[in-house]
């Protein structure tokens, strides 16, 4: 299929980034405190060497397209303070038993066994909702223990908590969970593992809030701006620490800005796009960024361009000074899909029909993808374009990558009609379905011999309900990523 319908399908996209739904952005505070998440020990098995791939899908290693053995589950929640209120930027890891009881630590080999596909450990960043999401298996039983999977929180700040998560209706003489006395916190950490309805391979999902000991009034006022040291610079798309040439970053902190507002079509002057928002800029890599979206806690640029990969420093600068700089990872490729939420893959029809879940997405008609349609993604970070664009233009035209993007879904190639840039670091993707039972799967991507660093999912269901096309309207609310691209 050729390429076409650049500009509506970019429109249908701007729009839904718009949708108070589509991203982790809900406010979150509860009448009272919460019951807080029991400690419990670390155990002898976290990590001594951590794994190469660390992202949060544990079932696949990399590229490996063998995934490991065991009952798949999704493991998901908020972390949450104890009034109720969302943590953004928390960092969670996780680590467990495979199926055969192992763990990935050097001594955690069960009776010399392993399985080689597990990951075994995987970390998350948390979205503004304090959400996370990890792809993992039901993890097998381990010498004197029940079932179950570590865990370690860290706040922005440093304060952390080390606890585990439990399986409902599993008996046996655990000290560790009998020794949790409170009743409702023994609870808080013993979650029901449900089956998911039409997954075709028999996937659990978990449901697992966990409340830390902590108030947002706790992080002190500041004049000065001030960015995370951890994860206070992220890929747009994907949240995850780090900057790639060219693509959409989000930087988060405490006065970053004394208001909120987009840049304004003014602000771009002879095709340039602004470095400067309300005496707002950023430097990445001592060269200037383009900022298009200033608020307090969150400032969302275009990156300049990287000439190779490494780590680089990033600050901040406004009427109360520069920020302490932070180090993150700057390379030249770095693919990310946009999502909406619980880690849906941002898609739309060729129609302009948004494809996800149906009401996912409260006031906005959403479809499944069907096998055999093609369906149009987005994302940041894909790459050289050819020909060449230079980060901080207007672009004028689509230009396609300079190398060919490999989509895969759950475990199968999806057949790539078009990859290119579509506006300013937004990239479109288009693929036909592949023929899949229905349910959701994982949609990787790789450019360039890079790979995306995190997963995301599709929903897919052979007979959806018809729909008419999505109207052109802007969806009222704010995303993520907040950015009209240019």
């Amino acid at each position: 299929m050729r390429f076409h319908n650049t500009e509506s399908s970019r429109r249908h996209f701007l729009a839904a980034m718009s949708a108070g739904g589509l991203f982790f952005n809900t406010p979150g505070a509860f009448a009272q405190a919460l019951t807080l998440t029991p400690a419990q020990t670390e155990g002898p098995y976290y990590p001594n060497v951590m794994p190469l791939d660390r992202d949060n899908d544990l079932l696949v290693i990399n590229d490996n397209i063998t995934p490991a053995v065991g009952t798949v589950a999704w493991i998901s929640g908020r972390i949450l303070s104890r009034t109720g209120s969302p943590v953004r930027n928390a960092v969670i890891e996780i680590w467990g038993a495979d199926n055969v009881g192992s763990y990935i630590h050097t001594s955690g080999a069960l009776n010399g066994q392993r399985d080689s596909n597990y990951q075994g450990y995987g970390r998350f960043e948390t979205s503004s909702s304090g959400q996370y999401l990890f792809r993992t298996i039901k993890p097998g039983l381990y010498p004197g223990r029940v079932r179950h999977v570590h865990a370690k929180i860290t706040i922005p700040g440093g304060q952390s908590l080390t606890t585990q998560l439990y399986v409902d209706g599993e008996t046996g003489n655990d000290s560790v969970l009998n020794g949790i006395r409170d009743t409702a916190q023994r609870a808080s950490v013993i979650r029901p593992w449900t089956a998911i309805e039409n997954s075709p391979v028999g996937a659990l999902a978990v449901t697992w809030d966990i409340v830390m000991d902590y108030t947002p009034a706790e992080t002190p006022a500041t004049t000065r701006p001030t960015l995370i040291s951890m994860a206070g610079v992220t890929h747009g798309a994907t949240l995850r620490a780090g900057a790639a040439s060219g693509s959409w970053v989000a930087l988060h902190g405490a006065a970053l800005a004394t208001n909120t507002r987009t840049w304004r079509a003014e602000e771009i002057v002879d095709g340039n796009l602004p470095t400067s928002l309300d005496g707002v800029s950023v430097q990445i890599n001592n060269q200037p960024a383009y900022v298009q979206y200033i608020s307090p806690t969150q400032v969302n640029v275009l990156a300049p361009e990287a000439v190779s990969d490494g780590p680089v420093q990033v600050t901040l600068t406004n009427a109360g000074g520069t920020s302490a700089p932070v180090s993150v990872d700057f390379v030249r490729t770095s693919p990310g899909f946009f999502q909406y939420a619980d880690e849906n893959i941002a898609a739309v029809r060729t129609d302009g029909v948004y494809i996800a879940p149906e009401g996912l997405i409260e006031g906005v008609t959403t479809v499944p993808a069907r096998p055999g349609e093609t369906i149009v993604l987005y994302g940041t970070g894909f790459g050289p374009t050819s020909p060449a664009v230079e980060p901080g233009k207007v672009l004028t035209s689509a230009l396609r990558t300079a190398s060919d993007v490999r989509i895969r879904i759950h475990n199968q190639d999806a057949a790539v009609s078009y990859s290119g840039m579509v506006s300013a670091g937004l990239y479109q993707i288009n693929v036909t379905v592949p023929d899949l039972p229905d349910g959701d799967y994982p949609v990787t991507a790789e450019v360039g011999g890079v790979r995306t660093g995190k997963f995301v999912k599709l929903r897919v269901q052979r007979q959806t309900t018809a729909v008419l096309p999505a109207t052109r309207s802007r969806l009222p609310g704010l995303n993520i990523l907040r950015h009209a691209a240019v």
